[in-house]
């Protein structure tokens, strides 16, 4: 019986000690997101070999004010292209006849970046994994960057 008195007693005492455990870092959490949000729907298309147009939705959020792409053809290779306002496409040229791998972040006005979208293409046309065979070629729209090509569609 002093067993289970004692078994008790200490299930007791864990359960209310546990009950506060949040209070020591409550104070420290801010209600609101601190991260910018990231970009949805990447595509890339290819025109010629050695070009290739992404394409990307922006957040519905104000919080995104700047953008950061980075594209790697190796580990070890890697370019960054920051962009001072937001944008919804960006074409790349002189590439080689690769895979390369694309990590697009937003960014806001404090500098915190958000999660990165990343995603491999070869500028190749029609390459499998480029967005290739929905008649693309017939819209060159889709290569203009000026065009608003989320609002539109």
């Amino acid at each position: 019986m002093k067993k289970y008195l004692v078994l008790l007693s200490c299930a007791f005492a864990l359960a209310v000690s546990c009950n506060k455990m949040d209070s020591n870092y409550r104070d420290y959490i801010d209600e609101h997101q601190t991260y910018s949000p990231k970009v949805e729907n990447l595509a890339a298309r290819s025109a010629e070999v050695g070009s290739l147009t992404l394409r990307w939705s922006l957040p519905e959020s104000s919080l995104p004010q700047t953008m950061e792409i980075v594209y790697a053809e190796s580990s070890t290779v890697s370019e960054t292209i920051v962009v001072d306002k937001l944008i919804t496409a960006y074409t790349f040229s002189g590439l080689k006849e690769q895979g390369y791998s694309f990590r697009i972040y937003t960014k806001d006005v404090f500098g915190n970046r958000s999660v990165p979208v990343v995603h491999d293409f070869n500028p190749i046309p029609h390459r499998e994994g480029n967005d290739s065979g929905d008649g693309y070629d017939d819209d060159p729209k889709w290569f203009d960057l000026d065009y608003d090509w989320n609002a539109n569609n």
